[in-house]
């Protein structure tokens, strides 16, 4: 039986970066619509079923209940499980749907909503739809094809091996155990409380790691791609140490907010290699959002390593699936 996986996140592209920063806001009337449309799109392929995480808003029981009786040809459903309105949902819904032979999921929302979705599992395709505010995980692509190129991998109409590719993923290390992850970057702060999750003030910044660095892109990861551009591609990361130094940088760091950045030490990092993280006390944000104080007594690393979530190559798979005719129609 083919199923694709819907995870909403509705708290993505809500932070206070729309308060210090220009970055729009997606409503949930917005992320509604969205949904609808990537279940039209999955069920347009011949799925058996569609699974949406179930959220404090409703996303996914709202867009199904908009849709009439001819446009529903896959049985629709939305997962039993307690909603906790934290990310911790995100990470169990793809746990379950994992565990549900869930063939493909699309994800809606930012870095960090995908970060979560990485907690929960990495062995199931994934189509990461952006609406937050750090996209460089996800892809800006209209929802409808995010659930054509989901239902056509579930379907099984395409080589896995051509249009999924594994992303790299940073490993942090607390006390020589793992503790945590993040898909994008991992940035130290000179701060010791959580506060406001989202990362704004580049005051704070003193060390950066990342997965990716591009200059197209938008946040922190941005002002490695000014300097040393690494793609998702690339066997390696990439270190930066900001401070007083003699190499300065313009970067994208908030939406609308092109900051002059000075950089005391740059270098790519390879894969599997450690980089200690000195500052103490800390706060660690990963992917845009903070997370962990490090206390003074911690001792704590990060590494990157390319072993993070699997990812379906949206324009791959629907080109593919055109060359075998799997959307032509036989009279």
């Amino acid at each position: 039986m083919s199923k694709v996986g819907i995870i909403a996140n509705p708290a993505s592209g809500k932070d206070i970066r729309r308060l210090v920063a220009y970055a729009s806001l997606t409503s949930n009337r917005d992320k509604t619509d969205l949904v609808r449309r990537i279940i039209l799109g999955a069920q347009s392929t011949g799925v058996d079923e569609i699974v949406i995480m179930p959220d404090y808003y409703g996303l996914g029981s709202l867009a199904a209940a908009g849709l009439s009786r001819g446009e529903t040809t896959s049985r629709i459903s939305v997962l039993d499980m307690d909603v906790g309105g934290t990310q911790d949902d995100s990470s169990a819904a793809m746990a379950l749907m994992s565990e549900l032979g869930v063939g493909c999921v699309v994800t809606v929302g930012g870095d960090g909503t995908n970060r979560a979705v990485a907690k929960g599992g990495r062995s199931v395709p994934i189509v990461p739809l952006s609406t937050g505010t750090n996209n460089v995980f996800p892809v800006m692509v209209e929802a409808t094809t995010a659930g054509v190129a989901a239902g056509v991998v579930a379907c099984g109409a395409v080589d896995l091996d051509d249009v999924v590719s594994v992303h790299k993923r940073l490993i942090i290390t607390q006390d020589g155990t793992e503790r945590d992850m993040a898909l994008i970057d991992a940035v130290v702060l000179e701060q010791a409380f959580v506060g406001a999750r989202a990362v704004w003030n580049l005051s704070e910044v003193r060390q950066v790691v990342c997965t990716r660095a591009e200059p197209e892109s938008i946040g922190l990861s941005a002002i490695g791609g000014s300097i040393c551009p690494v793609g998702p591609e690339d066997d390696c990361g990439l270190y930066l140490e900001l401070g007083d130094g003699s190499l300065k940088c313009r970067a994208a760091v908030l939406p609308g907010v092109v900051r002059e950045v000075s950089v005391r030490e740059y270098r790519r990092l390879p894969l599997g290699e450690e980089v200690g993280l000195t500052l103490r006390p800390c706060l660690l944000a990963l992917d845009g959002e903070r997370e962990l104080v490090l206390g003074a007594g911690s001792e704590a690393t990060v590494r990157v390593e390319r072993d993070g979530p699997r990812v379906v190559d949206i324009n791959k798979t629907v080109r593919q699936a055109a060359a075998r005719g799997f959307f032509t129609l036989q009279t």
